[in-house]
């Protein structure tokens, strides 16, 4: 752990996870991490109202703590998760749905990114027990011109990324996509098929409940 920072000096193990991942901004940077690797102003855009010098502080201190990593991609520098980055997911998906519980209807002044919706979709799927298909649905989910590659089975993901060859092509709008997430079902008049299989469709609403 990096020591350039305070820390709650208990003999605690939350406090202990608190001192590498409690300081502001530093959760929801993994949030955007969890969506897929990304470029810096990637995950900038992604947490609009972040300072550009503190994200490159707690980014550098997540590499410092085996949080994080840099990838290179076709000449570009991607951040992505360690393996004990990514070990976060569960923490995060409890959290948010905690949050859903406890989240007092008013007016946000910025929408969810991409990355974002991929971890809420995430942590909904997972959850989706004998409503996920038996065998794998490849789904493309654009939100009002973002992507996200939503693979449907026994162990569903979605990463912030368009999908290549998907079974089918969708597109709704992030009001839509906010109220799904606050547990209103998605239906032909929410969900447009763009292209592809209609069955595609209908087994990802199934599995969304």
């Amino acid at each position: 752990m990096s020591t350039d920072r305070k820390s709650y000096n208990q003999m605690c193990t939350v406090a202990t996870a608190l001192d590498y991942v409690g300081d502001r901004w530093t959760l929801l940077v993994v949030r955007e991490l969890l969506g897929g690797a990304a470029r810096f102003n990637e995950v900038r855009d992604g947490l609009p109202g972040i300072p550009k010098n503190l994200l490159t502080e707690r980014l550098r201190r997540l590499e410092q703590d085996g949080l994080v990593r840099q990838i290179k991609v076709h000449n570009n520098v991607l951040y992505a998760l360690t393996d004990l980055g990514a070990s976060l997911r569960p923490i995060v998906e409890e959290l948010g749905m905690w949050g859903g519980r406890v989240y007092q209807v008013a007016p946000a002044r910025y929408e969810r990114s991409i990355r974002a919706i991929s971890v809420a979709l995430h942590a909904i799927l997972v959850r989706a027990g004998d409503a996920l298909p038996t065998e794998r649905i490849v789904i493309e989910l654009e939100v009002d011109g973002e992507f996200a590659e939503v693979t449907l089975d026994s162990t569903p993901t979605v990463t912030a990324r368009p999908s290549p060859a998907p079974h089918a092509r969708v597109q709704t709008t992030s009001e839509h996509m906010a109220a799904m997430l606050k547990g209103k079902r998605f239906d032909d008049t929410t969900l447009k098929l763009v292209s592809g299989s209609e069955d595609a469709v209908k087994a990802f609403i199934h599995a969304l409940g």
